[in-house]
């Protein structure tokens, strides 16, 4: 039986941006992305900022001085956040650096 889960990425609002779909059949995992585009999903990424996961929270996390643990995956900040911290992750297969990609919501200091 297959599983399928969604992973939406969003701006500072919360309003989607694009997704993750992990696809996982037994031990076989698979993964797409997809982008919001006139309130429908396409298929890519191309011409997407890329931004946090779980973004709103983590400006309120930062606006509030709190600690945000940056972890390998989706299913990683979920499991935080049910335990009520702040986490935050990356889209992408082998997570490359994001000194790589810098961008306006991650600073490295």
């Amino acid at each position: 039986m297959s599983e399928k889960t969604d992973y939406i990425y969003t701006d500072k609002k919360g309003d989607p941006l694009y997704r993750q779909t992990r696809t996982q059949n037994g031990k076989e995992k698979k993964f797409r992305s997809s982008k919001f585009v006139n309130n429908k999903w396409v298929s890519g990424l191309k011409g997407v900022d890329r931004v946090l996961y779980n973004l709103p929270s983590v400006i309120k996390a930062v606006e509030k001085a709190q600690k945000i643990y940056f972890v390998e995956g989706e299913k990683d900040v979920k499991t935080l956040k049910e335990k009520g911290l702040v986490a935050t992750t990356i889209a992408g297969r082998r997570k490359r650096s994001i000194t790589t990609r810098p961008n306006r919501h991650f600073v490295k200091y």
